[in-house]
């Protein structure tokens, strides 16, 4: 009778914690639920760029697949204190880094297992028998000393003293630091007049922006490249050639070519050429579905045609540059879908990506200027419905669409914080909110870097 009795008793304890491990978890699930009457937000498709807002929107989305991710931040160039490592900037080849080492190209291929040693892509790692030659000099910084202080003493760029000391500003100096300082006029790699070319990120992604950066011994009066068959637009700062070329979303993965031209103001002409490996991207997928109302705006002509007229827009360059600083947000609202997420509306009548990111907000918020520009477009899309487009210079635009109203008009100078329009509902929108694009290039990017972080 014991037996049966502390049996019962057993049986009794463990049905109580059971039950009350399941009371646990469900006050913790409660807990982590949205409050009553506070309804969960959906996505909602509109040019290309759906969203999810938490006022007014019709359950239009089927179903949602994966959460999109936004792409990585870019990284600096890989370098190191290791004299035996080398790392292949655009133009180098087995060929010239032999000439530099002192080792023969065979020596250099077998050190590296390299089975095509005449093919080398920027950012590749290179291990080298014996250090380089000795093509830095020391400084110890002094007081009163500025960086374009240093450099001119030693007839070098800032921006060279930069990139040898990765200094993360050009105010960055301390009492007491010690430079490295690159000797004016050491070997290089490169034909005349280039001194160093520099790719960043090494291994560039599916809707980041690449930096092109090139130093050269003598002014220039012209200077072009190619990267990945789209044009590389250069201008000048800190006493170096600078260019921004955007990847595309839907840009191939792969090795693509990079090709820099340049002409001496003597008119001396010189090449380089390199190859460089772009990744894929981490994006979601959506699958939507559109009213009848809206399915017109699906067809293919009415998307090539807004395309093709945004892309003309974004293609323009102007040398002069407009920001200062990261981009500043549109409104101060959620992001409710992610740049470069791929989605297909009403069952495949339409697949396609999207070009921005969304932004919850009401009819009527006020959105102001992410950087300093000029008006470049205040008109209604088809897709897009009213937009508003700044250009910040050097190939760099932002794009503010689905407004309610205009605040601005083409041509007119606005400033960072700006009021330039309000959100609204037009184009392929079932929700009020905001899209907001970045161009770098021609080519609409991920703007989430570059809100936390400059443009170069």
């Amino acid at each position: 009778m014991s037996v049966v009795r502390d049996s019962l008793n057993g049986f009794a304890r463990c049905t109580i914690a059971v039950l009350l491990s399941a009371a646990l978890s469900l006050s913790s699930a409660f807990a982590q639920a949205p409050p009553a009457g506070d309804p969960v937000p959906s996505p909602t498709p509109d040019a290309g760029e759906p969203v999810q807002s938490p006022v007014e929107l019709p359950t239009a989305v089927i179903e949602v697949v994966a959460t999109p991710e936004p792409t990585d931040l870019p990284v600096a160039l890989p370098r190191g204190d290791d004299p035996l490592v080398h790392f292949v900037q655009v133009g180098e080849t087995l060929h010239s880094l032999a000439a530099q080492s002192g080792f023969s190209v065979s020596d250099l291929a077998q050190r590296n297992r390299l089975t095509h040693p005449h093919l080398l892509l920027v950012g590749q790692k290179i291990d080298l028998p014996a250090p380089p030659s000795n093509n830095i000099q020391l400084y110890r910084v002094s007081a009163g000393d500025t960086l374009v202080s240093v450099a001119a003493q030693y007839g070098v760029s800032p921006y060279a003293l930069r990139r040898v000391n990765d200094l993360p500003c050009s105010i960055c100096l301390l009492f007491g630091q010690t430079l490295r300082v690159p000797r004016a006029g050491a070997a290089s790699n490169l034909p005349e007049p280039f001194e160093w070319i520099e790719v960043s990120p090494t291994l560039p992604r599916q809707g980041e922006v690449i930096v092109v950066r090139v130093a050269t011994r003598a002014p220039l009066q012209q200077i072009t490249g190619m990267l990945a068959d789209r044009p590389l637009r250069f201008a000048q700062k800190e006493g170096v050639y600078i260019a921004l070329s955007g990847v595309s979303a839907l840009q191939e993965p792969g090795i693509h070519p990079i090709i820099i031209r340049a002409i001496t103001q003597n008119g001396m002409a010189s090449v380089v050429q390199g190859r460089l490996q772009i990744g894929a991207g981490r994006f979601g997928r959506e699958v939507l579905v559109l009213s009848a109302k809206l399915t017109p705006l699906l067809e293919p002509q009415v998307n090539q045609e807004e395309r093709a007229e945004l892309d003309a827009i974004f293609s323009d360059f102007s040398g002069t540059q407009w920001w200062q600083g990261p981009l500043q947000w549109p409104i101060n609202s959620k992001i409710v879908s992610y740049y470069g997420t791929r989605r297909s509306f009403n069952r495949g009548m339409l697949d396609t990506f999207h070009s921005g990111i969304d932004l919850s907000a009401r009819v009527g918020t006020p959105v102001k200027a992410a950087a300093p520009g000029r008006v470049a477009a205040a008109q209604a899309f088809p897709i897009r419905g009213n937009v508003v487009i700044l250009d910040h210079g050097r190939g760099v635009f932002t794009a503010y669409c689905h407004l309610s109203k205009f605040e601005v008009e083409p041509g007119q100078i606005v400033n960072v914080g700006d009021v330039i329009g309000y959100t609204g509902n037009t184009g392929r929108s079932l929700g009020p909110h905001l899209h907001f694009e970045l161009a770098v290039g021609g080519v609409t990017v991920n703007p989430l870097a570059w809100l936390e972080r400059e443009l170069p």
